[in-house]
């Protein structure tokens, strides 16, 4: 069933870490607009379980991780897998990630990884491989295709010809020690840098030699623990979210730049217990509270929040959220099953579809890809203060736009045609 609601909005005030004050929002936001929710659970969908960990999108399907087993949803339908009638590995699933050849990876509570290729399924495990433990928490894979695991006792890297184990002992990976062992998320920027978010271990950046950490006892950090990490390249940004302390960002060089905090003390923020965290093409960060629904962070500061109050949302308590490649928000919840926030009637919402540059970094020129879009329109390149820096119109599909002579630097796309609004993020060189 589809169901329809307004969320409630809020405007974030400038926060503050230490004695550093928020800085004026750069971008626009574009109204929320109508929504449809269609949820999804052992009632309506046929799920094993309504406890939801995990959601990600690979092989055409949308991947939905229960405590009892994986689901997969085509658009239309829905199938389930279990350990002992598939090759799934265990059926309480923690994690989904998904690799540069749409390979799923599925890491769970008690039974390592399962790596599903479509019709053929490969485990990695303490048995068979050097990790260190078989809880496994998130799984990233890099733009090196390395993949980055973290476990109860330890993270690893696996590089495809190497293992590279980091923990808090004198064995860590080049003596690079950690000040914890249990690891919920990780994220790799281009260049290689690590963010690791530990559970009451501190903050982690890793590089091939060296370890900074950041902690409440050593540099009144504001959450030794951190669930969730995003990093912005294009607006050189790294944020954490945190179980307490609600959104923390960091700005400028990673070793020395500021760090911001955003409660619901010094902010609109709807909670500061804050679960997962997922950064949309335009900027908007999507995240889940413990108590408090989903939130949408706009550039400008302003909070939308969806609650069992306001919307179709059928918990509160939001575990993971995925923004799909149709523009639509998933969520999973604690006990509530998977539930889909569509946002039809008014285009798709900046951010969530397309369209798509490429090469992206770019140097001399770009290629604009509508993702589906074809016709006639207008395109806009606009600087990081919301500029019109160049503009022009697009023929069918595919549009070249130059860059030469462009100062480099981090730039917004727009592309109007028709009822059609998308948009993306370009970074020049």
């Amino acid at each position: 069933m589809m169901h329809r609601a307004q969320g409630v909005r809020g405007r974030d005030h400038p926060g503050r870490c230490g004695s550093l004050l928020v800085g004026a929002a750069l971008l626009a936001r574009l109204g929320a607009g109508a929504q449809q929710w269609e949820v999804f659970d052992q009632a309506s969908a046929g799920f094993p379980s309504n406890s939801v960990a995990a959601i990600e999108e690979a092989q055409g399907h949308i991947w939905v991780g229960t405590s009892f087993g994986l689901c997969a949803f085509d658009g239309a339908s829905w199938e389930f897998l279990q350990s002992g009638t598939s090759g799934l590995p265990g059926n309480n699933i923690k994690c989904l990630a998904v690799d540069d050849v749409d390979r799923l990876w599925v890491g769970t509570l008690l039974n390592g990884i399962g790596v599903y290729d479509g019709a053929d399924w490969s485990y990695l495990n303490t048995g068979n491989s050097p990790l260190p433990d078989n809880e496994i928490n998130c799984i990233t894979i890099d733009h090196r295709g390395w993949a980055w695991i973290g476990t109860f006792l330890g993270l690893v890297c696996f590089t495809g010809d190497e293992w590279r184990l980091y923990n808090a002992s004198d064995t860590s990976y080049n003596g690079l020690a950690l000040a914890g062992n249990v690891v919920q998320d990780v994220q790799v920027r281009s260049d290689g840098l690590v963010a690791v978010g530990m559970l009451n271990g501190g903050f982690h950046y890793l590089t091939d030699t060296s370890v900074h950490v950041l902690t409440t006892y050593d540099d009144d950090f504001p959450d030794n623990t951190q669930n969730a990490v995003v990093i912005d390249e294009s607006a050189d940004e790294r944020w954490l979210a945190t179980p307490s302390q609600g959104l923390l960002r960091q700005g400028g060089d990673w070793l020395s730049g500021p760090w911001f905090k955003y409660t619901a003390q010094n902010s609109s923020i709807p909670s500061n217990a804050v679960t997962c965290l997922k950064q949309a093409a335009d900027g908007r960060l999507w995240f889940g509270t413990l108590v408090a629904g989903l939130g949408v962070r706009d550039p400008d500061g302003t909070y939308t929040s969806y609650t069992t109050a306001n919307s179709e949302l059928p918990e509160d308590y939001v575990q993971r959220v995925l923004i799909a490649d149709d523009g639509s928000i998933w969520v999973g919840t604690s006990s509530a099953g998977a539930a889909r926030l569509a946002f039809p009637g008014g285009g798709r919402r900046l951010g969530m579809a397309g369209p798509v540059c490429y090469p992206n970094p770019a140097a001399d020129f770009v290629l604009l890809d509508q993702v589906g879009v074809d016709g006639q329109g207008e395109w806009r390149l606009l600087d990081r203060l919301g500029r019109i820096v160049l503009r022009g119109r697009t023929e069918g599909r595919l549009t070249r736009i130059d860059l030469a002579g462009l100062p480099s630097g981090a730039y917004f796309v727009e592309v109007v045609t028709g009822a059609e609004r998308l948009a993306g993020r370009l970074i020049h060189h």
